[in-house]
């Protein structure tokens, strides 16, 4: 929220997107609880019991490309779990099997993930905020003059959280320990790519051992990635307003039970 003003609102923005021609709106945050469950899972059942030295998240491209490239030895352990993108957009694709997926987000770096031929991303196309804002502005499109009767689909304070540096591990760390009670759980997480290359350099030589590591590859998280709008800073207060809001903190442990693979 806020990369479109300060006081523009869900509702605003969804009624905007109608008036550009979209149909439905889905909350990636959606996608990001399913991965929080799906990911405390992983990390109990292949981590805690030795499977696994540490687990890698992926929801960052930009992250997975830079374990995968320059450390190929770890490959093992880049979460195959969905990211909260994919998820989302196969979760439309199941409900709507002949709908056109558009993603929307502040990420670049997720045109190159909607378009690798290893996981099915089942999104037709991909645009940044800033875009969207150029669109906005090419139609002279007032978000203020517009309200649509409800609001997105909600999700979790928790998947909300993604969106910033530390959020993913965090909303991980919260689902092992509400679901997974007398688990104990390690996290570390990294932002930008130098500081990412050298956690990944520490867990090449077994000083992460036991560890969910959570790597962004911009300064910040997704709030600073090249496709948004305003600084680091107001995006950051503006999605934990988001997260502090949310009516639900946690995802359901049900959500495990979606098969979207």
């Amino acid at each position: 929220m806020g990369q479109f003003g300060d006081n523009i609102t869900p509702r605003n923005l969804k009624a905007a997107l109608q008036e550009l021609g979209f149909s439905e709106f889905y909350e990636v945050a959606l996608g990001a609880d399913i991965g929080a469950i799906a990911e405390a899972h992983h990390y109990v059942n292949k981590v805690t019991t030795g499977e696994l030295p540490f687990l890698l998240t992926s929801c960052c491209p930009s992250w997975a490309m830079l374990a995968k490239k320059y450390f190929p030895d770890m490959v093992d352990q880049v979460s195959q779990e969905l990211t909260p993108m994919v998820a989302t957009a196969r979760t439309i694709k199941k409900e709507h099997p002949d709908s056109k997926v558009v993603f929307i987000g502040p990420c670049a770096a997720k045109k190159l993930e909607a378009m690798r031929r290893t996981v099915r991303s089942d999104v037709d196309f991909v645009i940044t905020f800033e875009e969207l804002q150029a669109m906005f502005d090419a139609k002279d499109i007032d978000l203020t003059k517009y309200e649509a009767e409800s609001s997105f689909h909600n999700a979790t304070g928790a998947g909300r959280g993604y969106a910033y540096a530390g959020g993913v591990a965090n909303a991980i760390e919260n689902c092992v320990k509400e679901y997974y009670p007398g688990v104990d759980v390690k996290i570390a997480h990294a932002e930008g790519l130098a500081e990412c290359k050298k956690i990944l350099s520490l867990a090449k030589v077994g000083r992460m051992n036991g560890c969910l590591i959570e790597g962004m590859g911009c300064p910040g998280g997704c709030i600073a990635g090249a496709g948004t709008n305003i600084p680091i800073d107001r995006a950051k207060k503006k999605v934990q307003e988001l997260v502090t809001g949310s009516s639900k903190k946690l995802p359901p442990k049900e959500l495990e039970e979606i098969e979207l693979k």
